[in-house]
């Protein structure tokens, strides 16, 4: 923003920001959170927003006196289960599917080979045999360049992407709305999967972690150029990430997971997250 007409709001300390970027977005409100030393402040493009902004910010305030009264009372999980759902639907049925695809994997391994990036065929003593790229496609399965992602191959595999994509995807997310995350999902997803591909040549993979380290890129680079309380992860995040990058890189990992890590979905997600992130904040900042 840099509209000289552009003003800032302070915004109580204890303010549901979830709450209040979903208003913002769903009225469409342009908007840029900064929080410092000094509190949460809140610039609006447009100072006739002044008006619709106090209302939404006395509307969180009511609905959080009212849960604070019903505080002794446990919400039921179904009345939880739908408030996640109605702001995180993408995170949420994302999860849900890379869990499906774990199961699908241990106990329906055959079923699987529907979902891999490749078709293949198991042989009498157990091994796969992959079919060529160009027949997969022949048949116009092309659902083949997004489903690998929900595949996994283990207990390990499952947790340590599930939790990362509850980081990061959440936070993603609840900032861009979901139809935005969608696409930014679909596109690292598709990305990764295809570089992986390029990468190693043919074989099977899986796995949401190309995807993972996409939003990391994401929320890196969009935070740099529009910085956001969402976006703000814990310090130590990005360089733990990163390390885990480089050691699976290297090859260290490969003597302990059987089968490899798919280093070429990891680096082209990180990449391809990045530049969804640079392109996001390009929106203009306010004047100071």
């Amino acid at each position: 923003m840099t509209d000289s007409r552009a003003v800032m709001l302070e915004l109580p300390a204890d303010i549901d920001l979830d709450a209040l970027i979903i208003g913002l977005n769903r009225l469409h409100i342009k908007h840029k959170l900064v929080r410092d030393e000094e509190g949460i402040h809140l610039w609006l493009e447009n100072p006739e927003d002044g008006d619709r902004v106090a209302e939404l910010v006395r509307q969180i305030e009511r609905v959080a006196a009212a849960e604070a009264q019903l505080d002794v009372v446990r919400a039921p999980v179904g009345v939880v289960a739908r408030a996640y759902l109605s702001r995180l639907p993408v995170t949420i049925t994302a999860l849900v599917l890379c869990l499906l695809g774990t199961l699908v994997v241990r106990f329906y391994p055959d079923l699987a080979a529907w979902f891999t990036f490749q078709g293949f065929t198991r042989l009498e003593d157990n091994q796969i045999l992959l079919e060529p790229l160009s027949e997969t496609f022949k048949r116009n399965e092309w659902w083949r360049l997004l489903t690998p992602v929900f595949l996994h191959f283990g207990i390990f595999h499952i947790v340590f992407n599930g939790l990362w994509l509850w980081e990061f995807g959440r936070r993603v997310e609840l900032l861009t709305g979901s139809g935005a995350y969608l696409l930014l999902l679909s596109g690292t997803a598709i990305g990764s999967n295809v570089g992986q591909y390029l990468w190693s040549g043919p074989s099977l993979f899986g796995g949401f972690s190309g995807v993972v380290y996409g939003l990391l890129g994401y929320i890196w680079v969009r935070n740099k150029r529009q910085p956001h309380p969402l976006l703000q992860l814990p310090g130590a995040i990005f360089p733990l990430m990163i390390g885990w990058l480089l050691i699976c890189l290297f090859g260290v990992i490969d003597f302990f997971i059987a089968g490899g890590v798919a280093n070429g979905a990891h680096v082209v997600g990180l990449f391809i997250g990045m530049l969804f992130g640079a392109i996001s904040g390009q929106s203009r900042r306010p004047a100071n």
